[in-house]
C-alpha cells in the first residue's frame, strides 16, 4: 500500500448485529487499521442503547445513523434527523480520501456515495449478491426485487466504480447492466479462527462420539435452506447428527419436527462457532444465494468438508468441475442434501489441505491488496 488513508466504511447493518456484511465490514475496517490507515465505519443506529458514536477498541471509528429498522431490522431506513445531519457535517470535515460502500440496495448505501461525491472521494460500491433478496414470500419477493431495481438504478446514475465480492458477484451485477471485473474478497485469519475456538466440546454435548456430526451455520430462513437441511436427518439415520447454529424464522417449524438426531443450538458467539466446526466432520449450507459465505471460509479454516451448491464464491473456496473440496449440491430438496452430506461422509479425510488452501488463497493480506488496487484503478 503506498500511502496511509483515511476510509469511510457504509454498511448499514454493523456490529453487535451479526451476518456476513457485517463480519466481512468489521473484519475488514480491522485489518485497514494495523496497516496503518484510519478508519470510520458509518452504519444504522438498529439498537437505541447502541452510541451513536464511538472509538471501539481496535481504533475503529463507528457512526450509528438514526433509522427506521424496516422488516425486524433487514432492511433499515435513513432518518434525516437533526443529529443525522450533524454527523454527517462531522464526517465531511474528517478528510476522508476513500469510500468504500458495502452493498448497492440500501438508501444508506445511496447516502454513501451521496457523501463520497460531496467531500471528492473516490467511492466504490462492492455487491455482495448474487441473485435477488428473498423472504420466501412470493407477494414479498416481487415487491423487493422491484424495489432492488429502482434503487440500483438511482446508485448508477451517481456513477460510483462497482466491485463484486466475488467471481458470481461480479456476474450478477451485469444483471442490472453493471460491467465490472474487480473482486475484492471475503477472506478469513485461519490462525485467528482456530486459535478462537472456544474449551466447549460439541461431540460430547450433542451426543456424537463415533458418529457424524454435520454443522449448518447461518440464518435460519429459507433462502439458507435451514428446513430442508434438518428434513434430511430422517433419510441420514441415528449415525449423523446435525446441528444448527443459529436463529430465524424457521426455528419452531424446525423444532416441531421432532427429530432426535437435529440440535438447534440458537446463535454462536465467535469462539463457541469455531469449537463447533472444529469438531465437527462436514459443513453444509443448502443456500439459495450468497455473496462469498463467511460461513464457509470459516468451516474451511477449521478443515471442515463443506457441502454446497454453485453459489456466490464457492467455486473460490470448494473449486469447480473439477471439485477441489467437499461435495457440490445440485439441489436443496431433503433427498439431494441427504445424498451430499453421504457422499462427503464417505470422502478421506484432508488433514489440513483445506485450511492451507484458504490460508494461501482467501487472506485478509489478499482482500486489502485487491481493495487498494481498485482504488488506484479509478481515474
Amino acid at each position: 500500500m503506498s500511502q496511509n488513508h483515511v476510509y469511510a466504511i457504509f454498511s448499514a447493518r454493523y456490529a453487535p448485529h451479526t451476518g456476513g456484511v457485517e463480519s466481512f465490514t468489521q473484519r475488514l475496517a480491522h485489518q485497514l487499521v494495523e496497516q496503518g490507515n484510519r478508519v470510520i465505519v458509518v452504519t444504522s443506529q438498529l439498537d437505541e442503547a447502541a452510541p451513536s458514536h464511538e472509538v471501539q477498541d481496535d481504533g475503529v471509528e463507528v457512526y450509528r445513523l438514526a433509522c427506521r429498522p424496516l422488516l425486524s431490522g433487514r432492511l433499515p431506513i435513513s432518518r434525516k434527523t437533526a443529529d443525522y445531519n450533524r454527523m454527517f457535517e462531522e464526517l465531511a470535515d474528517r478528510g476522508v480520501d476513500r469510500v468504500l460502500v458495502n452493498t448497492r440496495f440500501y438508501r444508506h448505501s445511496l447516502e454513501g456515495v451521496r457523501f463520497a461525491k460531496r467531500v471528492g472521494a473516490p467511492v466504490i460500491v462492492l455487491d455482495h449478491g448474487s441473485a435477488h433478496l428473498t423472504f420466501g414470500n412470493v407477494m414479498a419477493d416481487w415487491f423487493v426485487e422491484r424495489y432492488e431495481h429502482a434503487i440500483t438504478h438511482r446508485m448508477m446514475k451517481l456513477d460510483p466504480a462497482f466491485a463484486g465480492i466475488s467471481r458470481a458477484s461480479v456476474d450478477w451485477l451485469a444483471h442490472f447492466g453493471i460491467n465490472t471485473s474487480t473482486v475484492i474478497p471475503n477472506a478469513v485469519d485461519v490462525g485467528q479462527f482456530r486459535q478462537a475456538a472456544s474449551a466447549r466440546d460439541f461431540r460430547s454435548e450433542l451426543n456424537a462420539h463415533g458418529k457424524t456430526l454435520v454443522a449448518f451455520v447461518g440464518r435460519l430462513e429459507p433462502e439458507k435452506g435451514a428446513f430442508a437441511f434438518a428434513r434430511s436427518a430422517p433419510l441420514l439415520g441415528d449415525g449423523f447428527v446435525l446441528a444448527l447454529a443459529g436463529d430465524g424464522s424457521q426455528r419452531v417449524q424446525i423444532a416441531n419436527l421432532d427429530a432426535g438426531n437435529v440440535i438447534l443450538l440458537g446463535r454462536l458467539d465467535q469462539s463457541d462457532l469455531s469449537a463447533l466446526l472444529r469438531d465437527a466432520d462436514i459443513f453444509c449450507l443448502p443456500t439459495r444465494s450468497e455473496g462469498f459465505c463467511t460461513s464457509l471460509l470459516e468451516a474451511a479454516a477449521q478443515d471442515v468438508l463443506p457441502v454446497m451448491p454453485h453459489v456466490g464464491g464457492t467455486d473460490e473456496v470448494m473449486g469447480w468441475d473439477p471439485v477441489r473440496f467437499g461435495v457440490a449440491l445440485e439441489g436443496n430438496d431433503p433427498e439431494t442434501v441427504a445424498r451430499a452430506i453421504r457422499e462427503a461422509a464417505s470422502q478421506s479425510a484432508t488433514a489440513d489441505e483445506l485450511s492451507d488452501y484458504v490460508a494461501r488463497n482467501c487472506s485478509w493480506d489478499n482482500t486489502v491488496a485487491a481493495l487498494d488496487a481498485a482504488f488506484e484503478g479509478i481515474r
